[in-house]
């Protein structure tokens, strides 16, 4: 999980392929603990993109991995490392989903003559939604 701060973010792109999140921590260990490192990976493939964050306990030590690792070659791919920008009052979007499937709606069912109060009549209004899911009761164990 990323910091909720963002004292600590830094941005690295341009990773080789087959980087792995714990190539890229161990990159990033000299310069300060790490609390995390990540690389992006595709929602629907799960493939891995050329881009990750690592998240440094400070702002100090972000600022001087990014002074030494920016252009630092690493199998042949230089690094384009810079702190993570995140601007203040603009909401990111979350993650691509699939949209929600609801249940559908049931008739209201009309009063019929073996129901309880069903010479009353019921006041119009929208129809119950169908749960998604059934509560099974069962009795608690005695203990003696």
């Amino acid at each position: 999980m990323r910091s909720q701060f963002l004292r600590g973010n830094v941005f690295v792109g341009n990773l080789p392929p087959g980087f792995s999140d714990e190539r890229l921590a161990e990159a990033f260990d000299p310069f300060g603990i790490v609390l995390s490192a990540s690389i992006a990976r595709d929602p629907t493939s799960g493939k891995a993109l050329r881009y990750g964050f690592v998240d440094i306990a400070t702002e100090r030590a972000a600022q001087h991995a990014v002074a030494s690792m920016n252009g630092v070659a690493i199998d042949g791919h230089t690094l384009d490392v810079k702190i993570s920008e995140h601007k203040p009052g603009v909401k990111r979007s979350p993650r691509a989903r699939p949209p929600l499937r609801r249940a559908p709606l049931r008739p209201r069912e009309e009063a019929s003559e073996h129901q309880p109060g069903a010479d009353q009549e019921r006041a119009p209004g929208p129809a119950r939604r169908a749960t998604g899911f059934v509560v099974e009761r069962r009795p608690l164990p005695r203990r003696f």
